[in-house]
Parts: structure tokens; C-alpha cells; sequence
């Protein structure tokens, strides 16, 4: 998959001395934040187009990434983009975390770090009963109408 480098932050040292750099990469779909590790930096520079194999997406607080994990590779492409949809930035939405542990079970997410708080209002009814419900159906908090939210919950057999 070709995408072309938008935008680099500079690298930085993790404790264990990996090296890290995020930049905004796209195409003609839209953008999305991607994290470049230790060798990657070399290749990853501004306007290079590079092409994509095996990479992978990963929520990060509940914030698409894109990385090439340790089966990714990635190498500058002959490929040219030259119309990337800046409008559309999947990083900038917000995706609910998978709950791990199965229903109402302790899992990531659960008391102590962060899994306690409940969305607040309809939009948090509305989360609720698509767990409850196994609901796989995809809301956008940011694209929806109180009156939407409240449309959905009874769609799904809600109050």
C-alpha cells in the first residue's frame, strides 16, 4: 500500500533507548498517524512516497495508529501521490476499546485503569447497550445528533 510522508515530529529516546518518531502519512482515502521505529526514521523523510507491506492498525487511546509491527516492512516507492485527502484524519477520531475478558469480566480497561469511567449522558446509555447487545453497528459521537443517539438506543431495543 503506498502512502505518502505529510508531516514528521522529531524522534525521540524511549526508556529502553528505542528510537521513535511519529508523522502523518495518506493517500487519496485520507491520513493517519504513523508510528516509525529505530530503522524506519532513516527512511520515513518528508513528500517520500513509500510502500507498505504487512503494516498494521492499533488503537492507541482509543486512536488509530499505523506501524509495521515486527512482520511489516516498508521501502520507498516509484510511486507518485499527489492528491491526499487531508480532510479525512482517522487519527483524529475517537474508536471505543475492545473490552478484553469477555462481558462484564475484569479485562484491560477494567477499574484502575481508565475502564471505570462511564461516557456521560446518552451517548454512554448508547455505548452500554451496544455492549450489552454485541452490537457491532459503528457510531461517530462527533458525527451523531442528541436526537440520532437517542434514535439509535430505541433501534436497539433501549429506553
Amino acid at each position: 500500500m503506498p502512502v505518502k510522508v505529510i508531516s514528521l515530529d522529531e524522534p525521540r529516546s524511549m526508556d529502553n533507548g528505542t528510537m521513535v518518531c511519529e508523522g502523518l502519512v495518506g493517500d487519496e482515502t485520507g491520513t493517519v498517524i504513523m508510528s516509525f521505529w529505530n530503522d524506519e526514521i532513516e527512511v520515513a523523510q518528508t513528500d517520500v512516497v513509500l510502500d507498505l507491506k504487512d503494516a498494521r492498525a492499533n488503537l492507541v487511546r482509543g486512536h488509530m495508529r499505523l506501524s509495521l509491527g515486527k512482520k511489516g516492512s516498508m521501502k520507498e516507492s516509484d510511486a507518485s501521490l499527489d492528491n491526499i485527502k487531508q480532510s479525512v484524519n482517522l487519527s483524529d477520531l475517537e474508536y471505543e476499546m475492545p473490552r478484553m475478558g469477555g462481558r462484564g469480566g475484569p479485562g484491560r480497561g477494567g477499574p484502575g485503569r481508565g475502564g471505570g469511567r462511564k461516557p456521560s449522558g446518552r451517548w454512554g446509555d448508547l455505548m452500554q447497550l451496544k455492549r450489552e447487545t454485541g452490537n457491532k453497528k459503528y457510531f461517530n459521537r462527533d458525527e451523531m445528533t442528541e436526537e440520532q443517539i437517542v434514535a439509535a438506543i430505541k433501534e436497539m431495543g433501549g429506553e
